[in-house]
């Protein structure tokens, strides 16, 4: 694989590929934001999980068994990736089974971007959608094997979902379900699903939420010039 040029791993800064990453990395403080911004870039690739969350969408919305998701799983081809996969399925598909949960093929990658100023868009996608008490109902899962996030950025992630996508036509009046499945403590491969629905959290007013998107750029604008230091330190220029 083609290695990415510096400014491209920055400019990939200004599209990230998550809205879970993207709140990860905000932090109400300007350098804190900035720091984990300058790490994020900086450090080696994560395994990325999207094949997994594909397959369980996939459980939900077509209808495949649990078997052919789990042998989904088994042709991922990096071995971490494909743990962390079976992690995550053998914990979330029997609490999906169990709430009777059948999503909705036609909302299948809906994808929304959400602009947060500089040129900075923040896709918000449902992992799938399905009809909870005659209403359309998002699902994201968030398959880490902790939970990182603080309470601001819990808040910043329930808020983000419900101005994105249940501020739509469609949508209105409906509620947003998040599920995290982390692994138990002390466990290195249980893990247990644990929901939050958008509705209970204390969503960002205007001026909060507003205050954060300035945090966000700044903060990318002032760990730009770190970034390409170390790049450079380390012959990546």
């Amino acid at each position: 694989m083609k290695r990415k040029t510096p400014q491209q791993r920055v400019e990939e800064m200004r599209r990230p590929p998550s809205l879970p990453n993207w709140v990860r990395l905000n932090d109400q403080r300007r350098d804190e934001t900035a720091r984990r911004i300058t790490w994020f870039v900086l450090s080696k690739p994560r395994h990325a999980l999207g094949q997994v969350y594909r397959l369980i969408a996939d459980y939900v919305t077509l209808g495949i068994s649990a078997a052919t998701a789990r042998a989904g799983i088994d042709l991922i081809l990096d071995p971490l990736v494909r743990k962390l996969g079976h992690e995550i399925a053998t914990a979330l598909i029997p609490w999906l089974d169990k709430h009777d949960i059948k999503g909705i093929q036609a909302f299948d990658g809906m994808i929304e971007r959400y602009p947060i100023g500089r040129k900075i868009m923040i896709p918000v996608r449902p992992t799938f959608v399905y009809i909870r008490e005659g209403k359309l109902t998002p699902v994201f899962v968030v398959g880490w094997s902790s939970d990182p996030f603080s309470v601001f950025q819990k808040r910043l992630l329930a808020t983000m979902i419900h101005r994105t996508i249940l501020t739509q036509e469609g949508f209105e009046g409906s509620d947003a379900l998040i599920l995290f499945v982390p692994r138990r403590r002390f466990s290195k491969s249980a893990r247990d699903v644990k929901e939050t629905w958008v509705s209970k959290a204390w969503l960002l007013s205007d001026e909060e939420l507003r205050k954060q998107f300035d945090c966000y750029g700044n903060a990318l604008d002032d760990a730009v010039p770190v970034i390409l230091k170390h790049l450079a330190a380390r012959g990546e220029e």
